[in-house]
């Protein structure tokens, strides 16, 4: 067990992670415009 990440699980990921994943996917999904993008 002398990986990098033995520190921490690697099934689990961050709140911080999932949050930076979630951000970029809805960045997609509007740039290729399977979302509306918001009138804000």
């Amino acid at each position: 067990m002398s990986s990098p990440t033995s520190s921490t699980p690697s099934r689990r990921l961050s709140l911080d992670t999932w949050a930076v994943l979630l951000a970029l996917l809805a960045a997609l999904l509007v740039r290729i415009g399977v979302i509306n993008q918001v009138p804000w």
